[in-house]
């Protein structure tokens, strides 16, 4: 496998887990009634 195909497999990897992150960050917010934030993380979950 070349580098390129490994940096972008991790990259991928990379920014799967951020959007998972911040799926469960914003359904802990939610849980805490804090929807101003819960709405935060979910608008910005896939910007990175």
């Amino acid at each position: 496998m070349s580098k390129t195909a490994k940096d972008l497999m991790d990259a991928f990897a990379g920014e799967s887990q951020a959007n998972r992150r911040y799926l469960a960050y914003s359904q802990r917010a939610e849980d805490e009634f804090q929807h101003g934030v819960a709405k935060l993380f979910r608008k910005y979950k896939g910007v990175f």
